[in-house]
């Protein structure tokens, strides 16, 4: 993915915008819960509306950069900064590789995305990539992402 998590937040995954089509066979959607926000965070950046970004709940992650890379932060304001040095939400970023995405307080909402120009590279499961915790499939390994992913 070209990140390595250092905290991984309260609740941070991988989410799309879900998996369409395989209700009837009992699989939820799931998917991004402010499909908007992703949807936005990737056209910013020029991918599909639906690439596969993070989802950061409440208290965001801090990841460190093994990778340059364009980024976008969309959703709830959980005070992004890089190196310790804010962000704005809602524009491009680019990150130089050793750089590091802290958030601190969150300001408005409670859900934040990070999306990658060009996404990330994870399987995709059932026509998404998105995490369901409760089925241990799709995103990183079918759950949150933990301190040390890569």
């Amino acid at each position: 993915m070209g990140i390595k998590i250092v905290k991984a937040g309260m609740l941070t995954t991988v989410q799309d915008l879900g998996r369409i089509g395989f209700q009837k066979s009992g699989m939820v959607v799931g998917g991004a819960m402010d499909n908007l926000a992703l949807r936005l965070g990737n056209i910013i950046l020029g991918n599909s509306e639906n690439e596969a970004g993070l989802e950061c709940t409440t208290i965001g992650p801090t990841i460190i950069f093994t990778e340059s890379q364009l980024i976008t932060i969309t959703g709830g304001d959980l005070s992004p900064s890089l190196d310790g040095v804010p962000v704005p939400m809602w524009k491009p970023i680019y990150i130089t590789a050793g750089s590091i995405i802290s958030f601190g307080h969150p300001k408005t909402g409670c859900r934040t995305y990070i999306c990658f120009y060009g996404g990330l590279a994870i399987p995709v499961v059932l026509n998404s990539r998105s995490t369901y915790i409760r089925g241990k499939i799709g995103g990183f390994n079918g759950r949150v992402l933990e301190k040390d992913d890569y």
